[in-house]
């Protein structure tokens, strides 16, 4: 059993987390194969992104995968409400504790993709999402080294709820409820040469990094994770404790068949950024 205060600190360090990350439903359908039941049919696709600033910009930060297709009239998002964190296990989880994405009501609001790297960002109104905390990519980021933590939140799509179905002629619609999800893992070593070219195809050593997914009480794979930040912990002693965490760089793949993720480096999202917005000073 954990203590109080160990409770009282990781509940802190989820905060963190959630307070910085966006749920994102792109609304173009793909049509598939159900995971579950085996069975074709089609779906809206799940993705997460990261509240950031650039000068007096305010973004939503993802994989450029997550917008596929769409438009911002195709996006619905959600954030989180500054108040404690309920835990409930999925088979206790019903409708009414499912809480709806909503469009983004900004008529200026715009999507900006990467021509050369799997990046986007949704420009936002500041006021647009007020319980968001916006991430300083340009003063508040670390490169992570091998063997440093890395913390993450998203939504896995495997990690999910059924909480309502509707059957109309020869269609049933099936509502999923997804789970904000918590996870860590140590940055890997850099693979070799002949790894990177059979194993992690479209590694960049110099620009990306690569952690393992491995929270199998809760996922196995990690579809909705693309567009999570990597989160570096500073171990800097302080008199009053509290997360200290500093933006360390966005996933946006998957390698090893879901057992590896792929995370773009902070100082490749500020190349991208200072290329699309211009310096934010």
């Amino acid at each position: 059993m954990r203590s109080g205060i160990e409770d009282h600190s990781s509940n802190a360090c989820l905060i963190h987390l959630v307070a910085h990350t966006v749920a994102i439903v792109n609304s173009i359908r793909v049509e598939g194969t159900n995971r579950l039941t085996g069975k074709r049919g089609d779906g809206e696709q799940p993705g997460t992104g990261c509240a950031i600033k650039w000068g007096d910009r305010r973004l939503i930060l993802s994989a450029a995968h997550v917008f596929e297709k769409a438009e911002v009239k195709d996006l619905r998002f959600l954030t989180f409400p500054n108040e404690n964190i309920r835990f409930k296990a999925p088979s206790d989880v019903t409708r009414s504790d499912a809480v709806d994405a909503l469009p983004l009501c900004d008529p200026n609001a715009q999507i900006h993709r990467c021509a050369w790297e799997d990046l986007a960002v949704v420009t936002v109104d500041p006021n647009a999402f007020p319980d968001l905390e916006y991430a300083d990519v340009v003063n508040d980021s670390v490169d992570p080294a091998e063997g440093e933590w890395l913390h993450f939140c998203g939504f896995p799509s495997d990690h999910n709820a059924i909480v309502e179905k509707r059957v109309a002629a020869d269609r049933e619609d099936v509502g999923i409820a997804l789970f904000p999800t918590a996870f860590s893992g140590k940055v890997l070593a850099t693979p070799s040469a002949d790894d990177i070219k059979f194993r992690y195809d479209g590694l960049e050593p110099g620009r990306h990094s690569l952690v393992p997914y491995e929270i199998p009480a809760m996922s196995h794979h990690p579809r909705g994770v693309s567009g999570s930040a990597a989160w570096w912990e500073s171990d800097e002693k302080l008199q009053v404790w509290r997360p200290n965490f500093r933006f360390a760089g966005i996933c946006t793949h998957c390698h090893r068949e879901g057992r590896v993720l792929r995370i773009v480096r902070p100082h490749v999202v500020r190349e991208f950024l200072n290329g699309l917005l211009g310096n934010p000073e």
